[in-house]
């Protein structure tokens, strides 16, 4: 396993609190995202950011909202996927507009931009083995540290680390790095971060998250995510 990226809290690994709020995830989502698998080192902190992350998710314009920021990353480049790549990337470009509105909700809530309200109760299965994900994100590649120097990251995005064991990365990151790094890749990673801080304004009443300390880890998720989906996107023809 790479030391690369930061430290997660993986299925196998989880027991008490952060196997419930995992299984609680699993109720909606295909896997459990790198973000709450990094926050779960606190408990707390992983419950208090699902709580509300779960109230986006669960608000009927959601699936609106990730829809027209999954249409902002819409990048062209002289790049055609192979059927491997596609099929690859499909569960990413479904779940990460999901995921940078979670992320931009949490981080309105913390720079108090969204009146804070009281967190629900969070009413979680009870704590029992969390079942693997339905595709690996456990790859690890040489081409990781470069990943994250380019990004700007210590976190290393499991888009990667999913490429790396289908024997993808080379193909899909030689073809995007490049775009990432360009001026329309700036371009577009400022369009989406706007579209999705539009989004998560649009849904106040969901705003109960108030953990300061999990204030970096938001903070490197916010950095990789628009670029993920710019990944995602341009090479997924579903989206």
């Amino acid at each position: 396993m790479s030391s690369v990226g930061l430290p997660l809290v993986h299925e196998e690994d989880a027991d008490g609190l952060v196997a419930s709020v995992f299984l609680d995830i699993r109720t909606r989502m295909p896997f459990v995202p790198a973000l709450f698998k990094a926050l779960a080192s606190d408990p707390e902190s992983l419950l208090a950011a699902w709580v509300q992350a779960r109230m986006v998710y669960d608000h009927p314009g959601a699936m609106e909202a990730a829809d027209a920021i999954r249409r902002s990353a819409r990048v062209t480049i002289d790049y055609r996927p192979t059927s491997k790549v596609r099929e690859t990337l499909v569960p990413f470009a479904a779940e990460l507009p999901l995921m940078l509105l979670f992320v931009s909700s949490l981080r309105l809530s913390l720079d108090h931009e969204l009146p804070p309200r009281p967190a629900p109760e969070p009413k979680l299965p009870p704590a029992e083995r969390v079942p693997e994900p339905e595709f690996s994100d456990r790859g690890d590649h040489p081409l990781f540290p470069e990943i994250c120097r380019v990004y700007g990251t210590q976190h290393l995005p499991s888009i990667f680390r999913t490429l790396a064991t289908a024997g993808l990365l080379e193909e899909v990151w030689s073809a995007t790095g490049p775009v990432l790094a360009s001026p329309a890749g700036a371009q577009a990673i400022t369009r989406i971060n706007a579209e999705a801080d539009g989004q998560a304004r649009a849904i106040p009443e969901v705003a109960s998250f108030q953990v300061e300390q999990a204030r970096p880890i938001l903070d490197q998720f916010a950095r990789a995510l628009p670029r993920n989906l710019i990944i995602a996107v341009t090479t997924c023809t579903p989206c």
